[in-house]
């Protein structure tokens, strides 16, 4: 059965693990290297904020790391329409039949657009960490063409 109409989202993940490794490497040598030349003229005490900072800076690239295969996804085959949501070690997949589900755009506080599909009690947002409001009103308008959803 092949997918009448299929979305994947994912965040920006530029570089490779052996990447970001090497990044982590090179921003802790600078800094120790200039927390040292501070040391050696006097001001000891920089030595352990820079250590500080490159704990800071080494678990923010691991958390990066951690979450770099997330993803939302969005499969409507014939009567179905199925949403997925990884989030590190949580999958989260949320069905709805097609000729019963509401997909909707709600004015979120901030005044961003946020895309909603509603059936029987149950509600589901969709695109809020990877795609920006304009991008979901744009989703809107072609879930609107492909299979006429949107009210």
């Amino acid at each position: 059965m092949t997918a009448n109409f299929e979305l994947v989202t994912r965040p920006n993940s530029s570089l490779t693990a052996e990447c970001k490794i090497l990044a982590v490497g090179a921003i802790g040598l600078i800094s120790l290297l200039i927390a040292l030349f501070f040391a050696l003229m006097g001001a000891w005490f920089v030595l352990p904020f820079a250590g500080l900072e490159l704990v800071a800076v080494g678990y923010a690239f691991y958390y990066v790391h951690c979450h770099s295969c997330d993803y939302e996804r969005i499969v409507i085959e014939e009567d179905q329409v199925s949403i997925e949501t990884r989030s590190y070690k949580t999958y989260r997949q949320t069905c709805f039949n097609r000729y019963w589900v509401k997909v909707f755009l709600r004015t979120m506080p901030g005044g961003d657009q946020a895309l909603f599909f509603r059936s029987h009690g149950k509600e589901v947002m969709f695109g809020q960490c990877f795609m920006t409001s304009e991008e979901r009103v744009e989703l809107a308008s072609q879930l609107k063409q492909q299979v006429g959803l949107i009210y």
